[in-house]
């Protein structure tokens, strides 16, 4: 179980997609905004292994949407989906 407290660096993204997908279910989300902070909890993942995956969008070419996905661990990727939804 991970420290709840923790944030995660970058060596926790940098492992195997499904390990990290796992790990994620339960963590916290925090962002500060002005005095307010806003907090989500991870319910649901999704776990993508890129080109090789066909139902990831990085699976057929990189694309200004998607060019966050080809590189370093770590970095979200979040877009729209049915015209109501971001998706993080």
């Amino acid at each position: 179980m991970q420290d709840a407290n923790r944030v995660l660096t970058r060596p926790f993204y940098e492992r195997d997609t499904a390990t990290v997908a796992c790990d994620l279910l339960g963590a916290k989300i925090v962002r500060e905004i002005d005095s307010q902070r806003l907090v989500g909890v991870i319910s649901e993942v999704e776990a993508y292994y890129g080109q090789g995956d066909s139902a990831s969008h990085a699976s057929k070419r990189r694309t200004v949407r998607n060019a966050v996905m080809f590189g370093r661990g770590g970095v979200a990727y979040i877009y729209f989906v049915y015209g109501m939804h971001y998706m993080f």
